[in-house]
């Protein structure tokens, strides 16, 4: 098994309903994805609830059977669009793999 987590951290400077509008915007974006593919085993995303300077604003947690299921993801036309819908966002990105 293969967890896939990423991490986006929107880019300063950003108020509060700019945050509220962008996390919403990737949630809208990225959410779809877990029922669009048949080879993701669980899919789930989420926005940050705490108010802290070092946490990130929005999180997609992914887990494949495979690492070659992972990379059939992420070379997928809806994953590829997504990510694409995303590019208007201004955000950083951090992203862990790791086999269970």
């Amino acid at each position: 098994m293969v967890k896939h987590i990423v991490i986006f951290k929107l880019s300063p400077p950003v108020t509060p309903e700019g945050r509220n509008e962008a996390v919403m915007k990737l949630k809208e974006i990225f959410g779809p994805l877990g029922n669009r593919l048949k080879y993701i085993i669980e899919y789930r995303t989420g926005v940050n609830i705490t108010d802290v300077d070092h946490a990130g604003d929005f999180v997609i947690d992914a887990t494949f059977a495979s690492v070659e299921d992972l990379k059939r993801y992420q070379a997928s036309d809806p994953h590829r669009e997504a990510v694409t819908a995303a590019s208007s966002i201004r955000k950083a990105k951090l992203v862990v793999d790791y086999s269970f």
